[in-house]
Protein backbone atom coordinates (compact mmCIF):
# COMPACT_ATOMS: atom_id res chain seq x y z
CA UNK A 1 0.00 0.00 0.00
CA UNK A 2 1.50 3.63 -1.24
CA UNK A 3 -0.10 5.63 1.70
CA UNK A 4 0.71 9.48 2.64
CA UNK A 5 -0.27 10.54 5.99
CA UNK A 6 -0.29 13.75 7.35
CA UNK A 7 -1.18 14.97 11.00
CA UNK A 8 -2.23 18.46 11.64
CA UNK A 9 -4.79 19.96 13.40
CA UNK A 10 -8.49 19.56 12.23
CA UNK A 11 -9.63 21.64 9.49
CA UNK A 12 -13.05 22.93 10.29
CA UNK A 13 -14.43 23.25 13.79
CA UNK A 14 -17.35 24.46 15.67
CA UNK A 15 -15.56 25.31 18.79
CA UNK A 16 -11.75 26.31 18.93
CA UNK A 17 -10.88 25.86 22.42
CA UNK A 18 -8.62 23.09 23.33
CA UNK A 19 -10.98 20.39 24.88
CA UNK A 20 -12.59 20.66 21.98
CA UNK A 21 -10.65 20.21 18.64
CA UNK A 22 -10.71 16.81 16.84
CA UNK A 23 -7.71 14.92 16.23
CA UNK A 24 -8.62 13.33 12.23
CA UNK A 25 -5.66 11.22 10.70
CA UNK A 26 -6.73 9.90 7.59
CA UNK A 27 -4.43 9.49 4.65
CA UNK A 28 -3.60 12.41 2.03
CA UNK A 29 -3.81 9.53 -0.63
CA UNK A 30 -4.46 5.50 -0.06
CA UNK A 31 -4.24 3.43 -2.89
CA UNK A 32 -5.84 0.52 -1.01
CA UNK A 33 -9.63 2.28 -1.01
CA UNK A 34 -11.02 -1.50 0.38
CA UNK A 35 -8.81 -0.35 3.15
CA UNK A 36 -8.16 3.35 4.50
CA UNK A 37 -6.87 4.05 7.95
CA UNK A 38 -8.63 5.99 10.46
CA UNK A 39 -7.44 7.53 13.63
CA UNK A 40 -9.87 9.93 15.71
CA UNK A 41 -10.24 11.38 18.59
CA UNK A 42 -10.02 14.57 21.41
CA UNK A 43 -8.12 15.75 24.21
CA UNK A 44 -10.63 16.22 26.58
CA UNK A 45 -11.63 15.10 29.88
CA UNK A 46 -13.53 11.55 30.38
CA UNK A 47 -15.21 12.31 33.89
CA UNK A 48 -18.57 11.32 35.04
CA UNK A 49 -19.90 15.08 34.74
CA UNK A 50 -17.90 15.78 31.82
CA UNK A 51 -17.00 13.66 28.44
CA UNK A 52 -17.37 12.93 24.99
CA UNK A 53 -20.18 10.77 24.43
CA UNK A 54 -20.05 9.89 20.76
CA UNK A 55 -17.73 10.67 18.01
CA UNK A 56 -19.48 9.93 14.49
CA UNK A 57 -17.20 9.70 11.03
CA UNK A 58 -18.78 9.96 8.02
CA UNK A 59 -17.73 11.01 3.91
CA UNK A 60 -21.44 12.54 2.63
CA UNK A 61 -20.62 11.71 -1.42
CA UNK A 62 -19.63 8.47 -0.54
CA UNK A 63 -21.98 5.07 -2.07
CA UNK A 64 -21.94 4.14 1.99
CA UNK A 65 -21.56 7.52 3.55
CA UNK A 66 -21.59 6.44 6.91
CA UNK A 67 -18.39 5.02 8.06
CA UNK A 68 -18.43 3.84 11.84
CA UNK A 69 -20.36 5.83 14.66
CA UNK A 70 -17.94 5.16 18.11
CA UNK A 71 -20.02 5.77 21.54
CA UNK A 72 -17.95 6.24 24.64
CA UNK A 73 -18.31 6.36 28.46
CA UNK A 74 -15.93 7.89 31.05
CA UNK A 75 -14.50 4.17 31.62
CA UNK A 76 -12.86 4.65 28.50
CA UNK A 77 -10.45 6.91 30.38
CA UNK A 78 -9.77 9.05 26.58
CA UNK A 79 -12.31 9.29 23.19
CA UNK A 80 -10.22 7.93 20.53
CA UNK A 81 -10.30 5.06 18.03
CA UNK A 82 -9.15 3.51 15.08
CA UNK A 83 -10.09 1.17 12.23
CA UNK A 84 -10.30 1.00 8.27
CA UNK A 85 -12.43 1.93 6.56
CA UNK A 86 -13.87 1.88 2.46
CA UNK A 87 -14.52 4.51 0.15
CA UNK A 88 -15.85 4.55 -2.86
CA UNK A 89 -14.88 8.04 -4.41
CA UNK A 90 -12.65 9.68 -1.35
CA UNK A 91 -13.89 13.25 -0.53
CA UNK A 92 -14.15 15.16 2.67
CA UNK A 93 -14.18 13.05 5.88
CA UNK A 94 -16.02 14.41 8.84
CA UNK A 95 -15.78 13.67 12.40
CA UNK A 96 -18.74 15.05 14.58
CA UNK A 97 -18.14 14.80 18.83
CA UNK A 98 -20.76 15.15 21.38
CA UNK A 99 -19.66 16.75 24.28
CA UNK A 100 -22.34 15.82 27.06
CA UNK A 101 -21.65 19.81 28.08
CA UNK A 102 -20.95 21.56 25.42
CA UNK A 103 -22.83 19.73 22.46
CA UNK A 104 -21.38 18.65 18.87
CA UNK A 105 -18.19 20.11 17.19
CA UNK A 106 -16.44 19.32 13.94
CA UNK A 107 -13.38 18.47 11.95
CA UNK A 108 -12.96 17.51 8.29
CA UNK A 109 -10.11 16.29 6.08
CA UNK A 110 -9.96 15.80 2.57
CA UNK A 111 -8.84 11.96 1.31
CA UNK A 112 -8.20 10.55 -2.13
CA UNK A 113 -8.62 7.20 -2.98
CA UNK A 114 -7.96 5.22 -5.87
CA UNK A 115 -11.81 4.49 -7.31
CA UNK A 116 -13.65 1.07 -6.16
CA UNK A 117 -13.61 0.78 -3.02
CA UNK A 118 -17.33 0.28 -2.09
CA UNK A 119 -17.50 -2.76 -4.90
CA UNK A 120 -15.07 -5.06 -3.73
CA UNK A 121 -16.93 -8.49 -4.50
CA UNK A 122 -18.15 -11.37 -1.62
CA UNK A 123 -14.75 -13.31 -0.80
CA UNK A 124 -15.72 -17.13 -1.56
CA UNK A 125 -15.92 -18.92 1.65
CA UNK A 126 -16.11 -16.15 4.01
CA UNK A 127 -19.34 -16.68 5.36
CA UNK A 128 -18.00 -20.14 6.63
CA UNK A 129 -14.94 -18.67 8.19
CA UNK A 130 -16.89 -16.04 10.19
CA UNK A 131 -15.92 -15.84 13.96
CA UNK A 132 -12.77 -16.48 16.01
CA UNK A 133 -12.81 -13.09 18.06
CA UNK A 134 -9.55 -12.17 20.05
CA UNK A 135 -8.26 -9.46 22.07
CA UNK A 136 -4.94 -7.95 22.39
CA UNK A 137 -3.86 -6.29 25.66
CA UNK A 138 -0.68 -4.78 27.04
CA UNK A 139 1.34 -6.28 28.94
CA UNK A 140 1.40 -3.90 31.98
CA UNK A 141 -1.45 -2.23 32.90
CA UNK A 142 -1.49 0.52 35.58
CA UNK A 143 -4.84 1.14 37.29
CA UNK A 144 -6.18 4.51 36.49
CA UNK A 145 -4.17 5.30 33.63
CA UNK A 146 -5.74 3.87 30.07
CA UNK A 147 -4.54 1.74 27.87
CA UNK A 148 -5.05 0.41 24.39
CA UNK A 149 -7.03 -2.35 23.62
CA UNK A 150 -7.36 -4.50 20.14
CA UNK A 151 -10.60 -6.22 19.34
CA UNK A 152 -10.68 -8.23 15.77
CA UNK A 153 -13.24 -10.78 14.66
CA UNK A 154 -12.52 -12.45 11.12
CA UNK A 155 -15.47 -11.93 9.17
CA UNK A 156 -16.02 -11.02 5.52
CA UNK A 157 -17.47 -7.51 4.11
CA UNK A 158 -19.30 -6.41 1.47
CA UNK A 159 -21.73 -3.81 0.45
CA UNK A 160 -23.46 -5.72 -2.00
CA UNK A 161 -22.82 -2.40 -4.36
CA UNK A 162 -21.17 -2.82 -8.02
CA UNK A 163 -19.70 -0.10 -10.09
CA UNK A 164 -21.10 0.05 -13.81
CA UNK A 165 -20.97 2.58 -16.25
CA UNK A 166 -19.57 4.88 -13.68
CA UNK A 167 -22.48 4.58 -11.06
CA UNK A 168 -23.31 2.39 -8.32
CA UNK A 169 -25.53 -0.04 -8.65
CA UNK A 170 -27.07 -2.69 -5.71
CA UNK A 171 -26.85 -6.51 -6.76
CA UNK A 172 -26.70 -7.98 -3.42
CA UNK A 173 -27.82 -7.37 0.39
CA UNK A 174 -24.86 -5.69 2.57
CA UNK A 175 -23.21 -7.85 4.38
CA UNK A 176 -20.40 -6.59 7.46
CA UNK A 177 -20.14 -6.63 10.93
CA UNK A 178 -22.94 -3.90 12.46
CA UNK A 179 -21.72 -3.26 15.98
CA UNK A 180 -19.04 -4.05 18.89
CA UNK A 181 -19.79 -3.70 21.94
CA UNK A 182 -17.62 -3.72 25.23
CA UNK A 183 -18.04 -4.52 29.14
CA UNK A 184 -15.86 -4.51 31.75
CA UNK A 185 -18.04 -7.22 34.57
CA UNK A 186 -21.39 -6.49 34.12
CA UNK A 187 -20.22 -2.39 33.18
CA UNK A 188 -21.46 -0.99 29.24
CA UNK A 189 -18.04 0.46 28.58
CA UNK A 190 -18.86 1.56 24.95
CA UNK A 191 -20.12 0.70 21.50
CA UNK A 192 -19.00 0.66 17.88
CA UNK A 193 -21.65 0.80 15.49
CA UNK A 194 -20.52 -0.28 11.89
CA UNK A 195 -21.76 -0.01 8.29
CA UNK A 196 -20.77 -1.95 5.43
CA UNK A 197 -17.85 0.60 4.90
CA UNK A 198 -16.18 -0.68 7.75
CA UNK A 199 -13.07 -2.88 6.21
CA UNK A 200 -13.17 -6.84 6.40
CA UNK A 201 -11.92 -8.46 9.07
CA UNK A 202 -12.24 -5.42 11.70
CA UNK A 203 -9.34 -4.69 13.74
CA UNK A 204 -10.77 -2.04 16.38
CA UNK A 205 -8.32 0.08 17.95
CA UNK A 206 -9.61 1.76 21.65
CA UNK A 207 -8.43 3.43 25.34
CA UNK A 208 -9.82 1.53 28.28
CA UNK A 209 -9.17 2.48 31.89
CA UNK A 210 -9.66 0.32 35.15
CA UNK A 211 -9.47 0.61 38.71
CA UNK A 212 -9.18 -3.02 40.15
CA UNK A 213 -9.17 -5.86 38.51
CA UNK A 214 -12.49 -7.44 35.96
CA UNK A 215 -12.97 -9.52 32.98
CA UNK A 216 -13.24 -7.68 29.85
CA UNK A 217 -16.22 -9.05 27.26
CA UNK A 218 -16.14 -7.93 23.79
CA UNK A 219 -18.97 -8.54 21.54
CA UNK A 220 -19.33 -8.85 18.09
CA UNK A 221 -22.98 -8.38 16.03
CA UNK A 222 -23.47 -9.00 12.47
CA UNK A 223 -25.77 -7.70 9.83
CA UNK A 224 -27.42 -11.49 10.12
CA UNK A 225 -27.72 -11.35 13.68
CA UNK A 226 -25.18 -13.74 14.17
CA UNK A 227 -22.88 -13.38 17.52
CA UNK A 228 -19.56 -13.70 18.90
CA UNK A 229 -17.67 -13.04 22.55
CA UNK A 230 -14.67 -13.00 23.67
CA UNK A 231 -13.35 -12.11 27.22
CA UNK A 232 -9.77 -11.97 28.73
CA UNK A 233 -9.13 -11.28 32.74
CA UNK A 234 -7.64 -7.98 33.23
CA UNK A 235 -4.96 -7.91 36.27
CA UNK A 236 -3.62 -3.97 37.22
Amino acid sequence: MAVSRISRPAAAQTRPDRDHRIDLDVPILSEEPAAVPIRVGVDHPMEPEHYIQSIEVSIDRDPVPAKGKFLFSPANGRPWAAYQMRSGTGGLVKAVAVCNRHGEFLASHEVRVVEGGCSTPPERGARDRAGSPELRLPRAMKAGEPFEVRARVIHGSYTGLVLKQGKYVRELPEYYVKQMTVWLDDQRVCEFQMTSAVSPNPLIRFPLKVTRPATLRVQFVNSEEQRWDVLQAIRV
